[in-house]
C-alpha cells in the first residue's frame, strides 16, 4: 500500500484545509461585491427565494410553475453575470473557486483519487523516505559511465539492467537485491536509483542506514516520532525498504534477531528489501548469522560491484 494512515490522514487534512480557504476566499468575494454593487445582494435574495418557491411547487406539483420559476431563475442570474462582467469581473467571480477544480478540493472524483491526491501522495512518500533532496542528483537520468573505470564498464551494464527489471517487474514479481562490493563502487547510487523510479509511480519507499536501523531495533524510537510499533509496521508495510551500508553499525544478538525477524516477516509479506554492504560474502556471513545469510542467499539477487571508487573519480572530473 502506498500510503500508511498517518500520512493519508495527513493529505486529507490539507484537503479540509484547502476547502476551509476556499469557502472564506469566497465569503470575501460576496462581502466585496455587495458593497461595490448592492443590486447583487438583491439579486442573491430574490434567488433564494424563487428557490424556495420552485422546491414547494415541486411538492405540490402545481402544473406549469416549473417552468416560470426556471425562467424566472435564469434572467436573475443572467442580470447577476451582466453587472458583475460591467463591472470587471469574471461572470464566475462569486462562484467557489478550487485549487483542483477536477475534484473541487475532495481528492478524489467519484471513488478515484484525482491527480492533485497523487501528486501529494508521491510528495509524501518523497519526504517520508528521507530521499528527496538525494534522488533530485541520484538517479537513472544521471548515470554516466564516465565515472566507471575500464572493470566497472565491463559489469555495469548487466548489474544496471537487472536494477532495471527489479524496477519494471516490480508489481507483478517479488524480488530482493544485495548489492556488496567495496567502497564506493555505486551501491548507493544504484539504490537510490530503484528509489526514485518506484516512488515516482506511486510506490512507498523506505530508506535506513544500517546504523539507523540497529538503533531502532535496540532502543525504539525517537521521542519525536512514532512510537516503536507504528515505526516497525512501516517497516514491515513499505512497498520497498533499502537497507543501506549493512555491516558498519554495532550489533548484538538481539538486533541481529530481530533483524532476521524484520526480513522473515517482509519476505512473508511479499515486500521487497534491498540491502547494500561493503562486505564480502564471507564477511557479511561472519558478521551476521547463518539464518540471514542463508535467508539472503536463497531469496536475493546478489550483484557484486567492484572496481575503484567512483565518488573519488567523480570529483576528480569536476575539477577537469
Amino acid at each position: 500500500m502506498p500510503l500508511t494512515n498517518k500520512q493519508y490522514d495527513t493529505i486529507m487534512r490539507e484537503y479540509d484545509r484547502r476547502q476551509y480557504q476556499d469557502y472564506r476566499l469566497q465569503c470575501t468575494r460576496i462581502d466585496q461585491i455587495y458593497e461595490q454593487i448592492p443590486r447583487i445582494r438583491e439579486i442573491d435574495s430574490e434567488i433564494s427565494a424563487c428557490s424556495l418557491r420552485q422546491a414547494e411547487r415541486m411538492i405540490d406539483q402545481e402544473p406549469g410553475a416549473m417552468k416560470s420559476l426556471k425562467d424566472e431563475l435564469t434572467l436573475l442570474k443572467a442580470e447577476k453575470e451582466g453587472l458583475l462582467l460591467s463591472a470587471g469581473y469574471p461572470a464566475d467571480y462569486l462562484k467557489m473557486h478550487y485549487t483542483c477544480p477536477e475534484c473541487k478540493d475532495t481528492g478524489y472524483i467519484g471513488r478515484k483519487k484525482c491527480h492533485c491526491f497523487l501528486q501529494q501522495e508521491i510528495r509524501l512518500l518523497y519526504s517520508s523516505s528521507h530521499l528527496d533532496q538525494i534522488l533530485a542528483e541520484e538517479n537513472f537520468s544521471h548515470l554516466s559511465y564516465d565515472v566507471y573505470d575500464e572493470e566497472q564498464k565491463q559489469i555495469m551494464p548487466e548489474i544496471i539492467r537487472t536494477c532495471h527489471q527489479f524496477v519494471n517487474g516490480f508489481d507483478q514479481e517479488f524480488k530482493n537485491i544485495l548489492f556488496y562490493g567495496s567502497v564506493g563502487t555505486g551501491k548507493t547510487f544504484l539504490s537510490n536509483c530503484i528509489a526514485k523510479e518506484l516512488l515516482d509511480t506511486g510506490h512507498s519507499v523506505i530508506y535506513f542506514t544500517s546504523f539507523q536501523l540497529f538503533e531502532l531495533l535496540s532502543i525504539g524510537a525517537p521521542a519525536d516520532k512514532w512510537n516503536l510499533h507504528q515505526q516497525y509496521e512501516a517497516l514491515l508495510d513499505s512497498d520497498l525498504l533499502i537497507l543501506d551500508d549493512c555491516g558498519t553499525e554495532v550489533s548484538n544478538t538481539f538486533t541481529v534477531s530481530r533483524l532476521f525477524q524484520l526480513l522473515n516477516e517482509r519476505a512473508l509479506l511479499r515486500k521487497s528489501t534491498i540491502i547494500s554492504t561493503n562486505l564480502s560474502i564471507r564477511e557479511f556471513r561472519d558478521v551476521y548469522s547463518e539464518r540471514i545469510f542463508s535467508r539472503i542467499t536463497s531469496s536475493y539477487t546478489l550483484l557484486k560491484l567492484t572496481g575503484s571508487d567512483i565518488r573519488i573519480r567523480r570529483k576528480i572530473n569536476r575539477t577537469l
